[in-house]
């Protein structure tokens, strides 16, 4: 990894200088605030409906296959419709670039979340219907540390597959309208379409750095709390 690492820095020092990382770095600013924002949203849409077909066997048998053929079916596939809208509304590629990331790697939150949900021994809801224990009280005392590790593992992979999603997401085109978001997935897509092989290994380069920093910083520190605290 060393030898590999001076390599590359000795690369691009010679054709560009090692300045071509700073355009990379603040770009994955951006991105990275699309991948934040998307967890986010996702978790605060997708966490509740998880717990609800989780608790509801019936709504898992239901639900289950539908969610494992949404995982899997092709997130490019619906991406022109999507540019239609966008066109059609007027929302802004930096905006709707959100959505478009979205439809590939929310999914992972959803199926790992329902099966935290799954895992409850319906023992402890059962105590918990029987103390009375509802609304806001319950979730804190039972659902978010029951499914808390389910949701890490999902959280993280949604996380990778935003970073992933971000090359084809932030540069889109449908028809002869080609829309460009600012990002780091746009100056990686750029540079690969022009051949720059400079500014492409420099995009990965940094698109490296920011997910093992975001793991190392959050993802790992949820893990071990999920370990220590909310392992059932």
């Amino acid at each position: 990894m060393l030898w590999g690492v001076l390599d590359l820095g000795r690369y691009l020092a010679d054709r560009t200088g090692l300045g071509v990382f700073g355009e990379p770095l603040l770009l994955g600013l951006a991105t990275l605030a699309r991948v934040l924002v998307l967890v986010v949203v996702a978790t605060v849409v997708w966490v509740p409906i998880s717990v609800k077909i989780g608790f509801s066997p019936r709504l898992t048998r239901i639900a289950q296959p539908v969610v494992q053929v949404l995982a899997g079916f092709p997130a490019n596939f619906l991406f022109p419709l999507v540019v239609w809208l966008l066109l059609r509304t007027g929302v802004s590629i930096d905006l709707g670039g959100i959505l478009l990331m979205a439809l590939g790697s929310q999914w992972y939150i959803l199926f790992n979340a329902i099966a935290g949900a799954m895992a409850v021994p319906a023992d402890l809801r059962e105590a918990m219907d029987d103390l009375g224990v509802r609304g806001w009280q319950r979730w804190r005392r039972l659902i978010i540390p029951a499914v808390f590790p389910a949701y890490v593992t999902g959280g993280i992979t949604a996380s990778g597959g935003a970073w992933n999603a971000s090359i084809v997401a932030e540069v889109v085109t449908f028809g002869s309208t080609t829309l460009t978001a600012t990002g780091l997935g746009a100056y990686i897509a750029r540079a690969a379409e022009h051949g720059d092989h400079p500014r492409l290994l420099a995009g990965v380069a940094v698109m490296s750095l920011y997910v093992v920093v975001l793991n190392r910083l959050l993802w790992r520190r949820l893990y071990r709390l999920a370990e220590r605290r909310y392992s059932l």
